[in-house]
């Protein structure tokens, strides 16, 4: 006994009605459909999680991935050149003081032991791993984009050129315009 299968009764639609069909119906997915990037969002300024951003996205990078970073609040500390005083007003001058002055003095979100928490990852790191600021310098050369949050340059007195990275400085709505796209958007604070 032949099964009957009950499809669409294309008979009444020509090739080309159909075909119009598809194309609307896929110009109507498209937007939907995440392109072949990476979103990584830094909130923290903390030595572990900025190591694990950078990972991440060189090793997507690796794998043919467009890999797009933002930097806000304390996470700009991680691509900083060093603490620039000059020509801040003082309560722009007092933030400064208070954060790190480039990735060199990023200290660990665990384990800082009173400060020396940082020399030990180090020591520990050694012949183990690529030290952060070579992982930045990596992401840098592979094309990852970087940007900066606009609001946070305003309120913590950073200027445009302060940074080891070229930097795009934009708001959130290029940041969302960017990880709305991706294949893959992480948030790390």
């Amino acid at each position: 006994m032949k099964a009957l299968v009950k499809t669409p009764n294309t008979d009444i639609y020509t090739l080309e009605e159909r075909i119009n069909r598809l194309e609307s119906t896929l110009a109507e997915l498209e937007p939907r459909v995440p392109e072949n990037k990476v979103s990584i969002i830094l909130l923290s300024g903390d030595f572990d999680k900025a190591m694990a951003a950078f990972f991440m996205a060189n090793g997507a990078v690796a794998m043919g991935m467009e890999v797009t970073m933002f930097f806000t609040f304390w996470g700009c500390s991680v691509i900083k050149k060093g603490r620039k005083l000059k020509g801040k007003k003082f309560s722009h001058k007092l933030v400064n003081l208070m954060l790190p002055g480039s990735s060199k003095d990023l200290s660990p979100s665990r384990m800082a032991f009173g400060g020396i928490g940082r020399k030990f990852f180090n020591v520990m790191m050694k012949g183990n791993m690529s030290p952060l600021e070579e992982q930045i310098e990596l992401a840098k050369e592979a094309g990852v984009t970087f940007q900066v949050c606009s609001p946070s340059l305003a309120i913590m007195g950073f200027d445009n050129d302060e940074w080891v990275v070229p930097v795009d400085v934009c708001g959130v709505a290029a940041m969302y315009d960017t990880a709305l796209r991706a294949r893959t958007a992480y948030f790390i604070s």
